[in-house]
């Protein structure tokens, strides 16, 4: 027999392994797995976003009021002024004069603010003149010590998304004019706000070719008012809280006279705002609870709008004439005439506010309670020099009172709404291609 020679060694080498896989299948607490350490790579510096050529941006800071009157002064055709998110801050006007095909641009009507609260000089907040396709988008002016965005003697001016507001409770020390086109053709306002404006939210005066339109004034002594202006649309905005929702007005002594307004498709309610215009101003004539109140203009067609409970009248037609003596202006004609009221809503609920108005609202006020007719939803003054001067084509009909204030003894008050029963030729549609 063969003696067989086991090398124990080998023997415990090859136990030593057995046993070391059996433990590592039967614990894994017990296997050490080393610690490893990765270093990652450097993310690769991101170079900061190339300015467009055509933009001039400025960014929130203590020199941004300096920096933005230096891109109005020395900006060039077809630029865009970027203005960031923030509080700009500015203590005099910030002034424009001869450009053309500038664009002027926040962040957001809630991101860009220009405040102009610590103003020591200057009339306006922003002003443009003389200048042609201006346009003004996504931004709030806020607290000027007069007008808060005015446009003089320029063609193509567009607002679009822009705010313009007082804070705290309106007050006859807030600047007169929100948004304020004068003397300019194709202006064109859409999405707008205007807030505590002590005469006009939004205003457009001696100006030709305007569309207003989406807008929201609230609060202010007159919402909208079109004023000595030719060939305007004015439709879906909402006027509310405000003394009167919506004006159309032809004044004396201007450079052009008023004709050809449409107003139609809006949201006029709840004027009911105490007049706080300043004294002389005719807008401080205008009773609290208006809603609309066309002034001794021409061609005004008033259809398809909602007027609720603007409780002295929704709609008031009259002449300067009962507010003042005849102007001095041989070319003034104080008479309304062309107007056309048609297919719209009317709502009349609540008091008038009697106390708040003046003395010859108040009179007026005492002489439709005497002759039991009450405040109505379309009162005229009267005083007109031609016939179907008004035309009034409404179902239902809605109340309606004719003063008759020619009649001096007030005596001839009428509610025969049948005196009105005409009808006429439709205006046509304001278009303008739009900067």
């Amino acid at each position: 027999m063969k003696k067989i020679i086991i090398n124990t060694l080998w023997v415990s080498i090859l136990l030593f392994s057995v046993f070391t896989i059996s433990s590592c299948g039967d614990d894994d607490d017990d296997v050490i797995v080393p610690e490893v350490v990765v270093t990652p790579e450097p993310e690769p510096e991101l170079e900061p976003e190339p300015v467009p050529e055509n933009e001039i941006r400025i960014a929130a800071s203590e020199t941004a009021a300096d920096e933005a009157q230096l891109a109005f002064i020395e900006v060039t055709e077809d630029k865009i002024i970027v203005f960031g998110e923030g509080t700009f801050s500015f203590t005099n006007t910030l002034s424009m004069d001869g450009k053309s095909r500038v664009i002027i641009r926040g962040a957001g009507r809630d991101k860009t603010f220009l405040d102009f609260s610590g103003q020591t000089a200057g009339g306006d907040a922003v002003l443009v003149s003389n200048s042609n396709s201006i346009r003004f988008e996504d931004i709030t002016i806020q607290d000027s010590k007069g007008d808060a965005l005015k446009a003089r003697d320029c063609n193509k001016v567009s607002f679009v998304n822009v705010n313009t507001i007082w804070s705290g409770e309106p007050s006859i020390d807030n600047g007169a004019y929100g948004l304020y086109p004068v003397l300019c053709t194709e202006v064109y306002i859409d999405n707008c706000y205007a807030f505590g404006a002590s005469d006009a939210g939004i205003y457009v005066g001696q100006s030709d070719q305007v569309i207003v339109k989406n807008c929201v004034a609230e609060g202010n002594v007159a919402g909208i008012e079109i004023e000595n202006t030719t060939n305007a649309d004015v439709f879906d905005n909402e006027a509310f809280d405000n003394t009167g929702g919506i004006l159309v007005f032809d004044l004396p002594g201007l450079t052009k006279t008023g004709a050809n307004t449409r107003v139609f498709n809006n949201n006029v309610h709840d004027n009911e705002r105490a007049n706080f215009a300043p004294e002389g101003n005719i807008v401080a004539s205008v009773p609290t609870g208006t809603g609309l109140m066309v002034l001794s203009t021409k061609n005004v067609e008033v259809f398809g709008n909602s007027f609720v409970n603007n409780t002295f009248a929704n709609v008031v037609i009259t002449s300067l004439l009962i507010f003042q003596d005849p102007p001095e202006d041989p070319n003034y004609n104080p008479f309304p005439s062309g107007i056309y009221i048609h297919d719209n809503a009317y709502t009349m609920e609540g008091a008038v506010q009697a106390s708040v108005q003046t003395p010859l609202v108040q009179q007026i006020i005492g002489l439709l309670a005497l002759s039991g007719v009450g405040q109505p939803n379309i009162l005229m003054d009267g005083l007109v020099m031609e016939a179907e001067a008004v035309c009034v084509q409404e179902e239902g009909p809605p109340s309606f009172v004719n003063l008759n204030a020619g009649d001096q003894t007030f005596m001839s008050v009428t509610a025969d709404i049948s005196t009105v029963d005409c009808v006429k030729e439709p205006l046509p549609e304001i278009a303008f291609e739009v900067f």
